[in-house]
Protein backbone atom coordinates (compact mmCIF):
# COMPACT_ATOMS: atom_id res chain seq x y z
CA UNK A 1 0.00 0.00 0.00
CA UNK A 2 2.78 2.34 0.86
CA UNK A 3 4.36 1.67 -2.58
CA UNK A 4 1.19 2.77 -4.39
CA UNK A 5 1.18 6.06 -2.49
CA UNK A 6 4.77 6.78 -3.45
CA UNK A 7 4.03 5.91 -7.07
CA UNK A 8 0.98 8.24 -7.12
CA UNK A 9 2.93 11.12 -5.60
CA UNK A 10 5.67 10.64 -8.16
CA UNK A 11 3.15 10.80 -11.02
CA UNK A 12 1.54 13.90 -9.52
CA UNK A 13 4.92 15.73 -9.35
CA UNK A 14 5.68 14.82 -12.97
CA UNK A 15 2.27 16.03 -14.17
CA UNK A 16 2.57 19.31 -12.27
CA UNK A 17 6.08 19.90 -13.70
CA UNK A 18 4.84 19.33 -17.22
CA UNK A 19 1.93 21.72 -16.74
CA UNK A 20 4.21 24.37 -15.23
CA UNK A 21 6.77 24.09 -17.99
CA UNK A 22 4.02 24.29 -20.59
CA UNK A 23 2.76 27.51 -19.11
CA UNK A 24 -0.63 26.11 -18.16
CA UNK A 25 -0.30 27.24 -14.55
CA UNK A 26 0.71 30.92 -15.37
CA UNK A 27 -1.59 33.80 -16.33
CA UNK A 28 -1.93 34.24 -20.12
CA UNK A 29 -2.05 37.66 -21.85
CA UNK A 30 -4.21 38.23 -24.88
CA UNK A 31 -2.55 39.25 -28.16
CA UNK A 32 -4.24 42.62 -27.96
CA UNK A 33 -2.37 43.46 -24.83
CA UNK A 34 1.14 43.04 -26.49
CA UNK A 35 2.03 46.21 -28.36
CA UNK A 36 5.31 46.97 -30.12
CA UNK A 37 6.93 50.17 -28.89
CA UNK A 38 7.77 52.57 -31.79
CA UNK A 39 10.85 54.79 -31.42
CA UNK A 40 10.30 58.49 -32.05
CA UNK A 41 13.14 60.40 -33.70
CA UNK A 42 13.49 64.11 -33.08
CA UNK A 43 15.54 66.78 -34.87
CA UNK A 44 15.02 65.65 -38.47
CA UNK A 45 14.68 68.22 -41.26
CA UNK A 46 12.24 67.13 -43.92
CA UNK A 47 11.84 68.09 -47.55
CA UNK A 48 10.07 66.88 -50.66
CA UNK A 49 11.21 65.30 -53.91
CA UNK A 50 11.24 68.00 -56.60
CA UNK A 51 10.80 67.74 -60.35
CA UNK A 52 13.19 69.83 -62.44
CA UNK A 53 12.18 70.84 -65.97
CA UNK A 54 15.25 72.95 -66.85
CA UNK A 55 18.72 73.21 -65.36
CA UNK A 56 22.14 74.66 -66.11
CA UNK A 57 24.69 71.94 -66.76
CA UNK A 58 28.31 72.77 -65.96
CA UNK A 59 31.14 71.97 -68.39
CA UNK A 60 34.82 72.51 -67.64
CA UNK A 61 36.75 74.84 -69.94
CA UNK A 62 39.99 76.80 -69.91
CA UNK A 63 41.20 80.27 -70.84
CA UNK A 64 43.20 80.78 -74.04
CA UNK A 65 44.80 83.88 -75.53
CA UNK A 66 43.36 85.54 -78.62
CA UNK A 67 46.85 85.56 -80.19
CA UNK A 68 49.64 83.17 -79.31
CA UNK A 69 53.05 82.71 -80.94
CA UNK A 70 55.75 80.16 -80.20
CA UNK A 71 58.86 82.01 -81.37
CA UNK A 72 61.54 79.68 -82.76
CA UNK A 73 64.47 79.82 -85.16
CA UNK A 74 65.50 78.02 -88.32
CA UNK A 75 69.14 78.11 -87.25
CA UNK A 76 71.07 75.73 -85.09
CA UNK A 77 73.40 77.79 -82.99
CA UNK A 78 74.39 79.02 -79.58
CA UNK A 79 72.08 81.54 -77.88
CA UNK A 80 74.15 84.66 -77.25
CA UNK A 81 71.49 86.86 -75.62
CA UNK A 82 67.97 86.67 -74.15
CA UNK A 83 66.47 90.13 -73.76
CA UNK A 84 63.15 89.38 -72.01
CA UNK A 85 61.85 87.77 -68.83
CA UNK A 86 58.73 85.73 -68.16
CA UNK A 87 55.75 87.99 -67.50
CA UNK A 88 57.32 90.94 -69.32
CA UNK A 89 55.14 92.69 -71.88
CA UNK A 90 56.79 93.82 -75.11
CA UNK A 91 55.85 95.77 -78.20
CA UNK A 92 55.90 94.43 -81.75
CA UNK A 93 59.43 94.26 -83.18
CA UNK A 94 61.16 94.11 -79.78
CA UNK A 95 64.33 91.97 -79.82
CA UNK A 96 63.69 88.76 -77.88
CA UNK A 97 66.56 86.31 -78.53
CA UNK A 98 69.82 86.51 -80.50
CA UNK A 99 71.41 83.36 -81.92
CA UNK A 100 75.04 83.06 -83.02
CA UNK A 101 75.01 83.20 -86.85
CA UNK A 102 78.75 82.91 -87.53
CA UNK A 103 78.29 79.83 -89.72
CA UNK A 104 75.58 81.52 -91.80
CA UNK A 105 77.69 84.66 -92.26
CA UNK A 106 80.58 82.48 -93.44
CA UNK A 107 78.25 80.85 -95.98
CA UNK A 108 77.15 84.28 -97.21
CA UNK A 109 80.77 85.37 -97.67
CA UNK A 110 81.56 82.13 -99.53
CA UNK A 111 78.65 82.72 -101.90
CA UNK A 112 79.80 86.30 -102.47
CA UNK A 113 83.26 85.03 -103.47
CA UNK A 114 81.68 82.55 -105.86
CA UNK A 115 79.59 85.32 -107.32
CA UNK A 116 82.67 87.45 -107.92
CA UNK A 117 84.27 84.55 -109.81
CA UNK A 118 81.08 84.05 -111.79
CA UNK A 119 81.02 87.73 -112.73
CA UNK A 120 84.61 87.49 -113.98
CA UNK A 121 83.68 84.43 -116.01
CA UNK A 122 80.73 86.37 -117.41
CA UNK A 123 82.92 89.30 -118.46
CA UNK A 124 85.32 86.89 -120.14
CA UNK A 125 82.47 85.15 -121.95
CA UNK A 126 81.05 88.51 -122.99
CA UNK A 127 84.37 89.61 -124.48
CA UNK A 128 84.67 86.32 -126.35
CA UNK A 129 81.11 86.65 -127.57
CA UNK A 130 81.60 90.20 -128.87
CA UNK A 131 84.79 89.21 -130.73
CA UNK A 132 83.15 86.17 -132.33
CA UNK A 133 80.06 88.20 -133.18
CA UNK A 134 82.10 90.69 -135.20
CA UNK A 135 83.63 87.83 -137.16
CA UNK A 136 80.19 86.29 -137.63
CA UNK A 137 78.74 89.58 -138.93
CA UNK A 138 81.69 90.00 -141.36
CA UNK A 139 81.38 86.45 -142.67
CA UNK A 140 77.65 86.93 -143.11
CA UNK A 141 78.31 89.80 -145.56
CA UNK A 142 81.02 87.83 -147.33
CA UNK A 143 78.65 84.90 -147.75
CA UNK A 144 76.09 87.16 -149.40
CA UNK A 145 78.75 88.53 -151.76
CA UNK A 146 79.93 84.98 -152.53
CA UNK A 147 83.42 85.72 -151.27
CA UNK A 148 83.47 82.64 -148.98
CA UNK A 149 82.05 79.18 -149.11
CA UNK A 150 79.15 77.93 -147.03
CA UNK A 151 81.49 75.61 -145.12
CA UNK A 152 83.70 78.49 -144.03
CA UNK A 153 80.64 80.41 -142.87
CA UNK A 154 79.25 77.42 -140.97
CA UNK A 155 82.47 77.12 -139.00
CA UNK A 156 82.28 80.77 -137.90
CA UNK A 157 78.56 80.38 -137.15
CA UNK A 158 79.28 77.44 -134.86
CA UNK A 159 81.89 79.46 -133.00
CA UNK A 160 79.38 82.30 -132.62
CA UNK A 161 76.62 80.02 -131.25
CA UNK A 162 79.09 78.45 -128.81
CA UNK A 163 80.18 81.87 -127.52
CA UNK A 164 76.53 82.86 -127.22
CA UNK A 165 75.73 79.73 -125.16
CA UNK A 166 78.74 80.32 -122.89
CA UNK A 167 77.57 83.87 -122.29
CA UNK A 168 74.08 82.68 -121.33
CA UNK A 169 75.58 80.03 -119.06
CA UNK A 170 77.79 82.60 -117.31
CA UNK A 171 74.82 84.90 -116.79
CA UNK A 172 72.72 82.05 -115.42
CA UNK A 173 75.55 81.19 -113.02
CA UNK A 174 75.48 84.72 -111.62
CA UNK A 175 71.67 84.59 -111.19
CA UNK A 176 71.89 81.21 -109.47
CA UNK A 177 74.45 82.51 -106.99
CA UNK A 178 72.31 85.58 -106.34
CA UNK A 179 69.37 83.32 -105.42
CA UNK A 180 71.66 81.20 -103.30
CA UNK A 181 72.99 84.24 -101.49
CA UNK A 182 69.48 85.53 -100.91
CA UNK A 183 68.43 82.17 -99.43
CA UNK A 184 71.45 81.95 -97.15
CA UNK A 185 71.17 85.60 -96.13
CA UNK A 186 67.51 85.12 -95.22
CA UNK A 187 68.67 82.71 -92.53
CA UNK A 188 70.29 85.67 -90.79
CA UNK A 189 66.83 87.06 -90.01
CA UNK A 190 66.27 84.01 -87.80
CA UNK A 191 69.37 84.87 -85.78
CA UNK A 192 67.66 87.97 -84.39
CA UNK A 193 64.24 86.91 -83.12
CA UNK A 194 61.78 89.75 -82.59
CA UNK A 195 58.23 89.94 -81.24
CA UNK A 196 55.71 89.38 -84.07
CA UNK A 197 53.07 91.40 -82.20
CA UNK A 198 52.64 93.32 -78.96
CA UNK A 199 52.02 90.96 -76.05
CA UNK A 200 53.39 89.40 -72.89
CA UNK A 201 55.97 86.64 -72.47
CA UNK A 202 54.23 83.70 -70.81
CA UNK A 203 57.07 81.23 -71.15
CA UNK A 204 60.83 81.51 -71.64
CA UNK A 205 62.40 78.17 -72.50
CA UNK A 206 65.96 79.26 -73.28
CA UNK A 207 68.92 80.86 -71.53
CA UNK A 208 72.21 82.31 -72.72
CA UNK A 209 74.56 79.51 -73.75
CA UNK A 210 71.81 77.06 -74.71
CA UNK A 211 71.79 75.48 -78.15
CA UNK A 212 68.92 76.68 -80.30
CA UNK A 213 67.41 73.91 -82.41
CA UNK A 214 65.37 74.63 -85.56
CA UNK A 215 61.64 74.53 -84.85
CA UNK A 216 62.03 74.29 -81.08
CA UNK A 217 60.05 77.07 -79.28
CA UNK A 218 62.26 79.51 -77.40
CA UNK A 219 59.76 82.15 -76.31
CA UNK A 220 55.96 81.92 -76.04
CA UNK A 221 54.17 85.22 -76.55
CA UNK A 222 50.48 85.91 -75.95
CA UNK A 223 48.27 88.94 -76.25
CA UNK A 224 44.85 89.86 -74.89
CA UNK A 225 41.91 89.65 -75.11
CA UNK A 226 41.49 86.20 -73.60
CA UNK A 227 38.80 83.72 -74.53
CA UNK A 228 37.24 80.67 -72.92
CA UNK A 229 37.49 77.40 -74.81
CA UNK A 230 35.13 74.57 -73.87
CA UNK A 231 34.23 71.21 -75.42
CA UNK A 232 30.48 70.46 -75.27
CA UNK A 233 28.72 67.11 -75.91
CA UNK A 234 27.39 66.52 -79.39
CA UNK A 235 23.75 66.59 -78.24
CA UNK A 236 24.16 70.39 -77.92
CA UNK A 237 25.59 70.97 -81.40
CA UNK A 238 22.27 72.32 -82.71
CA UNK A 239 21.46 74.05 -79.44
CA UNK A 240 24.45 76.41 -79.22
CA UNK A 241 24.45 79.39 -81.61
CA UNK A 242 27.01 82.07 -82.45
CA UNK A 243 26.43 85.32 -80.48
CA UNK A 244 24.58 83.40 -77.76
CA UNK A 245 25.37 84.41 -74.16
CA UNK A 246 26.34 81.80 -71.57
CA UNK A 247 27.36 82.08 -67.92
CA UNK A 248 31.03 81.48 -67.11
CA UNK A 249 32.14 80.67 -63.56
CA UNK A 250 35.64 81.87 -62.68
CA UNK A 251 36.21 80.83 -59.10
CA UNK A 252 33.33 82.37 -57.14
CA UNK A 253 32.65 85.00 -59.81
CA UNK A 254 29.99 84.63 -62.48
CA UNK A 255 30.73 86.34 -65.81
CA UNK A 256 28.91 86.47 -69.13
CA UNK A 257 30.54 84.95 -72.20
CA UNK A 258 29.50 85.48 -75.80
CA UNK A 259 29.90 82.62 -78.28
CA UNK A 260 32.31 83.80 -81.00
CA UNK A 261 33.55 80.58 -82.56
CA UNK A 262 31.64 77.34 -83.00
CA UNK A 263 32.98 74.17 -84.56
CA UNK A 264 30.41 71.89 -86.15
CA UNK A 265 32.91 69.04 -86.36
CA UNK A 266 32.48 66.30 -83.74
CA UNK A 267 35.57 64.74 -82.22
CA UNK A 268 35.07 60.99 -82.84
CA UNK A 269 37.03 60.08 -79.70
CA UNK A 270 35.28 62.32 -77.15
CA UNK A 271 32.00 62.95 -79.05
CA UNK A 272 32.33 66.69 -78.33
CA UNK A 273 32.66 69.90 -80.34
CA UNK A 274 34.71 73.03 -79.58
CA UNK A 275 33.23 76.39 -78.62
CA UNK A 276 35.08 79.67 -77.92
CA UNK A 277 33.55 82.49 -75.91
CA UNK A 278 34.70 86.07 -75.46
CA UNK A 279 34.59 87.12 -71.80
CA UNK A 280 35.11 90.84 -71.02
CA UNK A 281 37.25 90.58 -67.89
CA UNK A 282 40.75 91.62 -66.89
CA UNK A 283 40.92 88.82 -64.33
CA UNK A 284 41.40 86.08 -66.91
CA UNK A 285 44.80 84.48 -67.44
CA UNK A 286 45.88 81.91 -69.97
CA UNK A 287 45.39 78.36 -68.74
CA UNK A 288 42.84 79.18 -66.01
CA UNK A 289 40.18 76.54 -65.39
CA UNK A 290 36.59 77.78 -65.65
CA UNK A 291 33.10 76.31 -65.85
CA UNK A 292 30.59 77.15 -68.56
CA UNK A 293 26.89 76.82 -67.66
CA UNK A 294 24.58 75.69 -70.45
CA UNK A 295 20.77 75.69 -69.90
CA UNK A 296 19.27 72.31 -70.82
CA UNK A 297 15.69 71.00 -70.83
CA UNK A 298 15.22 68.24 -68.24
CA UNK A 299 12.37 66.22 -66.76
CA UNK A 300 13.96 64.66 -63.75
CA UNK A 301 13.56 64.30 -59.99
CA UNK A 302 16.00 66.02 -57.64
CA UNK A 303 16.92 65.54 -53.99
CA UNK A 304 19.53 67.38 -51.91
CA UNK A 305 22.93 65.71 -51.74
CA UNK A 306 22.65 65.77 -47.93
CA UNK A 307 19.64 63.41 -48.10
CA UNK A 308 21.56 60.60 -49.80
CA UNK A 309 22.78 57.77 -47.57
CA UNK A 310 25.69 55.72 -48.91
CA UNK A 311 25.93 52.07 -47.90
CA UNK A 312 28.65 50.14 -49.65
CA UNK A 313 27.85 50.41 -53.39
CA UNK A 314 24.23 51.39 -52.81
CA UNK A 315 22.59 54.78 -52.29
CA UNK A 316 19.40 55.31 -50.36
CA UNK A 317 17.05 58.03 -49.14
CA UNK A 318 14.99 58.03 -45.94
CA UNK A 319 11.33 58.36 -47.02
CA UNK A 320 8.59 59.50 -44.62
CA UNK A 321 5.54 57.30 -45.25
CA UNK A 322 1.92 58.37 -44.79
CA UNK A 323 1.84 57.02 -41.21
CA UNK A 324 4.83 59.31 -40.42
CA UNK A 325 7.29 56.39 -40.12
CA UNK A 326 10.64 56.11 -41.85
CA UNK A 327 11.63 53.77 -44.62
CA UNK A 328 15.09 53.55 -46.21
CA UNK A 329 14.53 53.32 -49.95
CA UNK A 330 17.37 52.48 -52.29
CA UNK A 331 17.58 54.75 -55.35
CA UNK A 332 19.53 55.05 -58.60
CA UNK A 333 21.29 58.40 -58.94
CA UNK A 334 22.21 60.44 -62.02
CA UNK A 335 24.09 63.68 -62.54
CA UNK A 336 24.70 66.32 -59.89
CA UNK A 337 22.94 69.67 -60.36
CA UNK A 338 24.46 72.23 -58.00
CA UNK A 339 23.83 71.10 -54.42
CA UNK A 340 21.30 68.50 -55.58
CA UNK A 341 21.48 65.18 -57.36
CA UNK A 342 19.30 63.59 -60.00
CA UNK A 343 17.22 60.51 -59.02
CA UNK A 344 16.57 58.14 -61.89
CA UNK A 345 14.46 55.60 -60.02
CA UNK A 346 13.18 54.75 -56.53
CA UNK A 347 11.28 57.95 -55.67
CA UNK A 348 8.17 59.82 -56.75
CA UNK A 349 7.56 63.52 -57.06
CA UNK A 350 6.24 65.11 -53.88
CA UNK A 351 7.31 62.34 -51.49
CA UNK A 352 8.59 63.54 -48.13
CA UNK A 353 12.21 62.72 -47.37
CA UNK A 354 14.79 63.41 -44.67
CA UNK A 355 17.27 66.02 -45.91
CA UNK A 356 19.17 66.71 -42.66
CA UNK A 357 19.91 64.43 -39.72
CA UNK A 358 19.94 61.19 -41.72
CA UNK A 359 22.35 59.69 -39.17
CA UNK A 360 19.49 59.72 -36.59
CA UNK A 361 16.96 57.97 -38.83
CA UNK A 362 16.10 54.28 -38.40
CA UNK A 363 13.84 51.80 -40.14
CA UNK A 364 10.25 51.97 -38.92
CA UNK A 365 10.95 54.87 -36.53
CA UNK A 366 8.43 57.65 -36.23
CA UNK A 367 9.23 61.25 -37.03
CA UNK A 368 8.81 63.52 -34.04
CA UNK A 369 7.59 67.07 -34.09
Amino acid sequence: MRGYVKYGLFLLVIILSILWLGGFLSKKLSTQEVKKEVKVVQGLELGVVERLKQAESSYAGFVVADRRAEVSTRLMGKVVSVNVKEGECVSAGRMLVRVDATDVQAQVQAVEKQKEQAEQAYRSALAQYEAVKKTYDRYSKLLKDGAITQQEFDQVKAQFESAQAQLRQAKAGIESLEYQKSGVASQLSYANLTAPFSGCVVSKMVDVGDLAVPGQPLIVLESAPYKVEVHLPERLVERIKVSETLKVLVGNTTLEGRVEELSKAIDPATRTFKVKLSVPSNALRSGMLVNVLVPEDRNTLLVPKSSVVKRFDFAGVWVVKEDNTLELRFVRLGEEVGDKVEVLSGLKEGERIVIEGTEKACEGCKVGG
